[in-house]
């Protein structure tokens, strides 16, 4: 029993259960003179002499200029898994994005052994110092987001009906993947409008050089997260320290230049009982001048997993909220 809860816990720090790839066309390499169909599709990008891989999921309910959510796997994961039918909570970003109409870009990682940018055992370089236990990547990754991000238009193709809305890009993501959403805000805030960050602290110490720009900062975690701890330290089977989930919120507070109380505090109904958790979500509003808001979600009870009422994992998850839509409603009304 001791094994297969450990094995889960590696599964989910990753994203999502292997398995299979999940509903997807063939690779398409990047179009030529026309644009694409709705659906989903997979390219590469060069960056920095590495064969980079994203898959593109563009809707049949997207038209003209649409808002872009980079979903990011979590640490040993891969774009695949994040949204295989047996992952967590993410797996609800491509319903969210057919409802709302927006374009989803799924990156892929590095391979922490080889460097590889293809693969189903990938990382983010997150900030962690090297050596640290941590992903131990020296990839460009925040380069590569940025460029991918820039690349948009001409991957849709041309004549394309759908268009970015640069002013509406946000990043959101799991474990390694929601640290390396703080990497981008911290680094990059001028790219995005806002982030999600789920079962995800910041690094201390930390290798990031801030630019300490107010960016819409969404962050969920559990209280009982047996990788990610609440109380900060080091992470599950040492892979390097974090601040506390509290501490991370306060840095972004002081950055966003909101708080430090809240505007209000929110509990979502326990809808079921026999989860032991329940989640109650801290909003800090925007304040007059150079400012963001902020929301820090308290799963109480929770462990390492997006919390969902549809995408069942095993350990502890909250199944009273769908995590991914909570978030997408804080991030749309930025």
């Amino acid at each position: 029993m001791r094994m297969l809860l450990i094995v889960a816990l590696i599964v989910i720090v990753g994203g999502g259960c292997s398995g299979s790839n999940g509903d997807t066309s063939p690779p398409s390499a990047p179009p030529g003179d026309g644009a694409l169909a709705p659906g989903w599709h997979e390219q590469g990008l060069q960056h920095d002499g590495v064969e980079r891989r994203f898959r593109l999921l563009l809707p049949e309910s997207a038209s003209g200029v649409v808002p872009v959510v980079i979903l990011l796997h979590g640490g040993r994961g891969s774009m695949y898994r994040v949204v295989d039918a047996d992952s967590d909570g993410s797996a609800e970003w491509p319903v969210i994005a057919e409802e709302a109409g927006f374009l989803l870009v799924i990156p892929n990682g590095t391979n922490v052994d080889t460097g590889e940018g293809v693969g189903e055992d990938q990382s983010w370089n997150d900030c962690r110092p090297f050596g640290s236990g941590g992903p131990d990547s020296s990839a460009d990754d925040v380069g590569f987001l940025a460029a991918l991000i820039d690349a948009l238009p001409s991957r849709l193709g041309e004549g394309a009906a759908v268009l970015p809305d640069f002013d509406r890009v946000f990043v959101t993501g799991v474990s390694n993947g929601g640290m390396m959403s703080y990497r981008v805000a911290e680094e990059h805030p001028e790219r995005i409008a806002g982030i999600a960050a789920f079962i995800a602290n910041r690094p201390e110490p930390s290798e990031c050089t801030p630019r300490n720009l107010p960016v819409g900062i969404f962050i969920a975690n559990g209280t009982e997260d047996p990788l990610m701890p609440w109380e900060g330290g080091t992470i599950g089977f040492n892979r390097g320290t974090v601040s506390s989930a509290v501490e991370t919120r306060d840095y972004w507070l002081a950055v966003n230049r909101v708080g430090p109380d809240p505007g209000a505090v929110i509990g979502e109904p326990d809808r079921d009982p026999t989860d032991g958790s329940v989640v109650v979500c801290e909003h800090y509003p925007a304040a007059t001048g150079d400012s963001a808001p902020i929301r820090f979600c308290r799963v109480e009870g929770g462990g390492h997993s997006v919390p969902s009422r549809v995408h069942e994992v095993p350990g502890r998850q909250n199944r009273d909220v769908e995590g991914a839509r909570l978030a997408w409603a804080f991030l749309e009304a930025l």
